[in-house]
């Protein structure tokens, strides 16, 4: 298995001769995308640098899991789009060819791969959902999500090699944390046991690594961001979890 950084919830997964694209996203493009999604780290590749795609693995249609760039790209390259609902419904009014729409518990295959959703629990995204993508290998991807017993559940039904999980994200007064921050990441990794454990949701300004800690994400913290990062890595590697931290960029071979 090989994996790329994109960067913020964008990976390029390359397992057992298929090819997957989670969350993507290359903006912000316009002025709804900068005031919603400013983002602190760019995009380390466009679309078209990233070859052949099989699939667009999409949790929830949020602005900055989805764009229209990727619907493009989709559309003129012939590759699947595998999501929520409300993802696959735009696909289609997008004139994307192969529109899957999963909830949880269903799967679909691609070759010998095959994507599994499981649990997402997104307060302003009722139809998220996660995938687990099992062949050879078996990774999870979290989308945005909270960590909740059911989440829990679903994922110790698999023996995970990665888990890409969110490790940042926002706070509304009146409904709390949207996701994960790096608090229970840490505490769904002790849980489920994935061989490797990597963080993303990491590279928008605004989102909340640790809200105890007061440690979030703005336009020029890199290196903040960075030593925590290692830290919180270092500590779950201490209780003999494997963690990766994966820059925009860098490919990792698993």
């Amino acid at each position: 298995m090989r994996i790329t950084m994109v960067g913020h919830m964008t990976v390029r997964i390359e397992l057992d001769g298929r090819t997957f694209l989670t969350d993507p996203w290359f903006g912000p493009r316009g002025g709804l995308e900068r005031l919603l999604a400013p983002r602190a780290v760019p995009p380390a590749f466009s679309p078209d640098d990233l070859g052949p795609i099989d699939a667009l693995l999409v949790s929830h249609d949020h602005l900055d899991h989805l764009d229209a760039v990727s619907l493009d790209l989709a559309r003129r390259a012939g590759c699947a789009v595998i999501g929520s609902e409300k993802a696959a419904r735009r696909a289609r009014r997008a004139g994307v060819r192969e529109a899957v729409a999963l909830r949880r518990g269903e799967s679909v295959a691609m070759g010998p791969v095959t994507v599994h959703a499981v649990w997402a629990g997104h307060p302003l995204a009722a139809d998220a959902v996660g995938f687990v993508l099992v062949g050879s290998r078996t990774l999870y991807f979290s989308g945005d999500t909270r960590r909740m017993p059911a989440l829990v559940q679903d994922l110790r039904e698999f023996s995970l090699d990665v888990a890409l999980v969110q490790a940042a994200c926002a706070h509304y007064l009146l409904i709390g944390d949207d996701g994960m921050s790096l608090p229970e990441v840490a505490a769904l990794a002790r849980e489920v046991r994935p061989r490797w454990t990597v963080p993303v949701h990491l590279h928008c300004a605004g989102k909340w690594l640790d809200r105890a800690a007061g440690l979030r994400v703005t336009m020029d913290n890199a290196a903040q961001v960075a030593t925590a990062l290692a830290e919180w890595a270092s500590s779950l590697q201490a209780e003999g979890l494997g963690v990766k931290i994966l820059n925009p960029g860098e490919t990792w071979e698993v």
